[in-house]
């Protein structure tokens, strides 16, 4: 099983946003990365700086092997000078060619695309994954840990995507 991750570049905004404490946010990362690397093997990143490169490094000191980098190999606009530092951490990529495409393509790559924190990026991954739903026959479930956002997505979108709020490791268990 493919699990794609998607989370907030900027770490401090799970603490300055929620309730959830820098301490907490670490925690979290380490017992998920653990999880995932016993469970399911696989995890699929952007891979940036925040939460879902932690979530990889993670995974990787805790035994997991395969992480899938999505890299917009032939983007012109942005290229991919701000990522450079982090490449060496995936070792399977799938390429696509703008990072238009990547955010399109990130949240549709696992079989569950998990969440953690909210941002614009994450807001455009998980939005573009309607027309995945619609269109492409995908059956990715979302599930965001509620904690780690300052509220529950509007309706408008929620309508379009199911989502599932969780709250702990052991919900998770327990949903998948």
């Amino acid at each position: 099983m493919k699990i794609s991750l998607l989370g907030a570049g900027d770490l401090t905004k799970v603490e300055r946003f929620t309730e959830f404490s820098e301490k907490e946010l670490k925690k979290l990362i380490e017992d998920l990365a653990k999880l995932i690397a016993e469970k399911w093997h696989e995890i699929v990143i952007i891979p940036n700086r925040g939460i879902p490169l932690e979530i990889a490094e993670a995974f990787k000191k805790a035994g997991g092997k395969k992480i899938w980098g999505i890299i917009p190999t032939k983007d012109k606009d942005y290229g991919l000078g701000h990522i450079e530092e982090f490449l060496s951490i995936i070792n399977n990529k799938i390429e696509v060619d703008s990072w238009y495409d990547a955010d399109g393509k990130i949240a549709a790559s696992g079989d569950v695309c998990i969440v953690i924190g909210m941002s614009p990026g994450v807001m455009r991954a998980l939005t573009a994954l309607k027309f995945h739903l619609k269109y492409k026959n995908c059956k990715t479930k979302v599930i965001i840990f509620e904690n780690t956002i300052s509220s529950h997505l509007a309706r408008e979108i929620e309508e379009e995507i199911p989502i599932r709020y969780i709250n702990s490791i052991k919900e998770l268990e327990e949903f998948i």
